[in-house]
């Protein structure tokens, strides 16, 4: 299934063009599996904007300063505490933007989400277990099998 998801990732930007709700769904995405290790750290939030700004397809489809924005957005409501742990309120915010991806875009938008989720996860060279499971829970929650 990764193979067809980079597929995917060509010519996706004009149909993510302004939808919002699927880059906050990435970003979520994006964040939960950045703490999967049990702590969201500077370095990796760093990582995830620098990975969501460099995808192709994603900095065709919204600007650096969207994308940063809402990757802010979507860690005040994840409320890490002062150590980096997100707690299961915040988990379960983050969750929910998730879900609101698999009710409000395209299973080809969905896959677009999950194949972005693989790029962040693997920017530093490897996807470690606790992302992974990660990553697959969300694809569980967008309606698809594993994905890593």
């Amino acid at each position: 299934m990764f193979g067809m998801l980079k597929e995917k990732l060509a010519g996706a930007a004009s149909r993510l063009s302004g939808k919002t709700d699927l880059l906050e769904g990435i970003a979520a995405g994006g964040i939960l599996v950045s703490a999967a290790d049990g702590e969201l750290e500077s370095e990796e939030v760093a990582v995830l904007i620098e990975a969501l700004c460099a995808n192709e397809t994603l900095s065709k489809a919204f600007t650096d300063t969207q994308i940063s924005g809402i990757v802010d957005k979507m860690i005040k409501k994840a409320s890490p505490n002062a150590a980096g742990k997100i707690g299961m309120v915040g988990k379960i915010a983050l969750e929910r933007e998730v879900a609101e991806v698999k009710n409000k875009s395209s299973a080809e938008d969905r896959e677009v989400m999950l194949a972005v989720l693989v790029d962040v996860a693997s920017a530093d060279g490897d996807i470690e277990p606790a992302e992974k499971a990660m990553i697959n829970k969300i694809a569980a929650k967008l309606g698809f099998g594993a994905v890593v």
